[in-house]
C-alpha cells in the first residue's frame, strides 16, 4: 500500500514538472517572413522559451541557429490550465512586424513600438562657413 502511494505521489510530481516545462517552451511555424528587434526573420519553425526566473523570453530559429532575439517579459492574463503560445503581428501586404509574444502567463511588451525618446525624421549635414 505504501509503495502505491509513493508511486502515485511521484507520478504527480513528474506530471507537474512536465507541465511546468511545457509552459516554458513552445515551437511554432510562422508561414511568412517578419521583422523583429532590427532583424529580418524568414518564414520557418521557431522555438520560444521563457526563463521565468529572469523574466526573459527567447525566440530562436530552428533552421538558422545564429538568428535569435530576446526580450524581457511581464505577467499576462492567462488561465493556468491554458498555457498557450500567442504571437501577434502587425502587417501590411507582405511586410509583417512582430507585435508581441505570450507564452503562458508571461508576455512581452509591445515590440513594434518606437522608443519614447527616439528621434524620427531626417538630418542634413551643414558645412561650417
Amino acid at each position: 500500500m505504501r509503495s502505491l502511494i509513493n508511486s502515485t505521489v511521484m507520478a504527480m510530481v513528474l506530471l507537474c514538472a512536465t507541465a511546468a516545462l511545457a509552459a516554458n517552451k513552445a515551437e511554432v511555424s510562422v508561414p511568412f517572413s517578419f521583422h523583429a528587434q532590427h532583424q529580418d526573420f524568414p518564414a520557418g519553425k521557431y522555438l520560444i522559451t521563457v526563463d521565468t526566473q529572469h523574466n526573459l523570453l527567447t525566440l530562436n530559429s530552428e533552421t538558422n541557429t545564429k538568428l535569435s532575439a530576446r526580450w524581457i517579459t511581464g505577467p499576462a492574463d492567462s488561465n493556468i490550465q491554458d498555457e498557450k503560445l500567442t504571437l501577434k503581428f502587425d502587417g501590411s501586404g507582405s511586410h509583417h512586424t512582430l507585435h508581441s509574444i505570450q507564452l503562458g502567463n508571461r508576455i512581452t511588451s509591445r515590440l513594434d513600438a518606437s522608443p519614447r525618446n527616439a528621434i524620427t525624421g531626417t538630418a542634413e549635414k551643414s558645412s561650417g562657413q
